[in-house]
């Protein structure tokens, strides 16, 4: 599982440098501006990049353990009443994630097919900037399927569960 774990830091890098894509296309469009010009559809091009940055983080932040969850009531349930609800929950989120997963694969491929544009200046084909919703919603199936896995075997899939565990 360590090819998989390389896989979220490396959709987790992916999202970093959207971010900092982000910040350079801004800078770029004030820089821009003070000088009496623009940067074409920077808008639109940072509206992306903030998508992709949310998706390709996804499986990088269930693996480090980042994401929201409600601990404080498995606390007051037996040990056997936790794993039962952390697999019944996993299993949940599991379907929910494989559900998106499928709907933006599908949406990028309806965009691909019938060779969609942007509409901005720059005409960008929209199954590109639509491809991240599609990679990062399936890392996030593959990360829960691989959590189901842990919680089943009874092991820690969190990075963030494991640093505390060998405190």
């Amino acid at each position: 599982m360590g090819r998989l774990h390389w896989l979220y830091r490396a959709a987790g890098l992916l999202s970093a440098l959207c971010l900092v894509l982000i910040c350079g296309l801004i800078l770029a469009q004030v820089i821009a501006r003070n000088l009496g010009s623009t940067v074409r559809d920077a808008e639109e091009f940072a509206a992306w990049s903030m998508a992709a940055a949310g998706f390709f983080g996804l499986a990088y932040t269930l693996h480090s353990g980042a994401h929201i969850r409600v601990q404080v009531t498995l606390r007051f349930l037996p040990a056997r009443a936790q794993r039962a609800v952390e697999i019944v929950a996993t299993a949940i989120a599991l379907a929910i994630a494989a559900y998106l997963a499928w709907f933006c694969v599908a949406f990028v491929w309806e965009s691909y097919t019938f060779k969609e544009v942007s509409q901005g200046l720059v005409p960008v084909p929209m199954w590109v900037p639509q491809l991240p919703m599609a990679i990062g919603s399936t890392l996030l199936v593959v990360a829960f399927a691989e959590r189901l896995v842990c919680v089943l075997k009874g092991r820690t899939f969190e990075l963030a569960d494991s640093a505390e565990m060998s405190e």
